[in-house]
């Protein structure tokens, strides 16, 4: 089964797309960045998603506050 991620760098958010149909998918799940998100079988893991903030020219990530 067909499984999709689809990594929106704007919105800072990711969403996984899965149950093809022939009009779109049947199942989606979205979350934002710094969130986990299940990856439905044939993979079946969590994906850690800290990694995909965008970085400011500061260095730091947006919508991250400074430590």
């Amino acid at each position: 089964m067909p499984v999709y991620l689809v990594l929106d760098m704007q919105v800072q958010e990711i969403t996984a797309f899965w149950d093809p149909s022939p009009k779109g998918y049947r199942s989606r799940h979205t979350v934002p960045f710094g969130e986990s998100l299940r990856v439905p079988p044939p993979f079946d893991f969590e994906l850690d998603t800290s990694g995909f903030f965008v970085r400011a020219v500061d260095g730091n990530a947006e919508g991250v506050p400074d430590a």
